[in-house]
């Protein structure tokens, strides 16, 4: 069964995120992309959370759908989507952040 990471920001508790109803995981893979701009696979994101890398894939896919990260094909890998390098769409997480913040602000 994957383990799913605690977050490691100061401040911020488990409590808090599920107060917010934000996902864990899913803010760990966006936290681990943004302190890795080079991009990452999900076999690799898996392996440095823990977390089985299909997991990992499903929330990169959904992600990638909504426009939080680009994902291009591997140099020298094959066709596969195991193969795909993801990278944090930095602007659109800042826009999701703020769309959010005035949402909950009642704007």
């Amino acid at each position: 069964m994957p383990k799913y990471v605690p977050l490691a920001i100061p401040g911020l508790t488990e409590e808090s995120l599920s107060m917010l109803g934000v996902n864990a995981l899913r803010t760990s893979i966006l936290r681990y992309l943004a302190q890795h701009p080079e991009g990452a696979t999900s076999g690799v994101i898996g392996r440095d959370l823990d977390v089985d890398y299909r997991t990992v894939w499903r929330y990169l896919k959904e992600i990638e759908t909504q426009g939080g990260v680009t994902s291009e094909q591997a140099e020298g890998k094959g066709q596969s989507d195991r193969w795909r390098v993801y990278k944090l769409n930095i602007d659109a997480r800042e826009e999701a952040i703020q769309t959010y913040l005035e949402f909950l602000r009642g704007k």
